[in-house]
């Protein structure tokens, strides 16, 4: 995906909502803010599983433990290369089995044993699962009184887990999350050997809640890409459909010239308008100063609620950039 930083923005498509309207919306992606005080410069991000003793007999369930960080790393690596400012080869996790009482000392984090870990690894992100329960209810072969006789099966696993995010450097912790979630399984078919196939083992089911529950919690502490939908005025004379058309070819410098000829316009219906349309021009722009500026102006000459709630995006936009500026470098 490419992108520039300092637009912050990607306009994807243009669609045409109506043959009416006199607007037309767009799609765009923009890149938002971690939900998180994540750091913009940091050397090696790494993922820590203490949930090793998953039935709570005191024992490691090796097996169990290994599929669930092998399918969350996974999905940290995947949110990962759809995050901004990150790169994949920055992640790791660790293999084995880390000792939860050197990791905690009365409850409170040991820095010095995160240093023995980042020594080897270079990593001063810490992303840690302290603790999973995962409780799985399903439903078999249930018969419905019809002829044929149709067999019905599912599965429910629940997922709850929390998150820490540590920081190494600052010595801090970034976020403290509950996690909860259900994913849900269901096949039927006249035959009992088919149903078996059509539902994934129970394995594969694991696999997926941990794969998810990971992508999930990478999406709240990495900033990442955000889907929009925006609109400019298409119509109003014939030199806002000329702009229309150059905006369809990507031409949005010329288009603006064509609107700024009506921001004083004596109609305030296309005054209005035309400096709405030069607000969006200039967010995707990167300006979002003079985004505000624009929208602030339309408002002024005509205080409809579509020009209230951009002017609200777009100082809210504002505060996002803020954040970004700490969090990518």
């Amino acid at each position: 995906m490419k992108y520039r930083f300092s637009f912050f923005i990607l306009v994807l498509t243009i669609i045409l909502v109506n043959s009416c309207q006199p607007y037309t919306s767009i799609q765009i992606e923009t890149i938002v803010p971690a939900k998180v005080e994540f750091p913009g410069n940091f050397n090696k991000i790494i993922f820590v599983n203490l949930a090793t003793d998953l039935n709570h007999d005191e024992k490691t369930d090796t097996l169990l433990y290994n599929i669930i960080t092998e399918e969350m790393s996974l999905g940290f690596m995947d949110a990962i290369q759809l995050s901004v400012g990150i790169d994949s080869t920055n992640f790791l996790y660790i293999k084995g089995f880390p000792n939860r009482n050197k990791f905690y000392k009365s409850d409170t984090i040991s820095w010095q044993f995160l240093e023995t870990i980042s020594s080897n690894s270079n990593a001063d992100i810490f992303i840690v699962l302290d603790s999973l329960n995962l409780s799985m209810e399903s439903d078999r072969y249930t018969e419905y009184n019809a002829y044929p006789v149709e067999y019905y099966k599912s599965r429910e696993l629940a997922v709850n887990i929390y998150w820490s995010l540590y920081d190494l450097v600052e010595k801090k912790n970034l976020d403290k999350y509950y996690y909860s979630d259900t994913l849900f399984w269901e096949a039927k078919s006249y035959l009992k050997a088919e149903i078996e196939m059509k539902m994934p083992s129970v394995e594969r089911s694991i696999r997926e809640t941990s794969y998810f529950a990971a992508k999930d919690y990478a999406n709240r502490i990495f900033p990442g890409w955000k889907a929009e939908t925006r609109f400019y005025f298409n119509k109003g004379n014939k030199d806002f459909e000329s702009a229309a058309q150059l905006v369809k070819n990507d031409n949005w410098e010329e288009a603006s010239v064509l609107w700024k000829k009506y921001t004083d316009n004596i109609d305030n219906e296309i005054a209005s308008r035309a400096c709405y349309n030069l607000a969006f021009y200039n967010e995707i722009t990167g300006n979002i100063d003079a985004a505000i500026a624009w929208a602030e102006k339309s408002k002024k000459i005509k205080n409809k609620t579509r020009t209230r709630y951009y002017e609200f995006l777009l100082k809210t936009r504002k505060k996002d950039l803020e954040k970004l500026q700490k969090q990518i470098y």
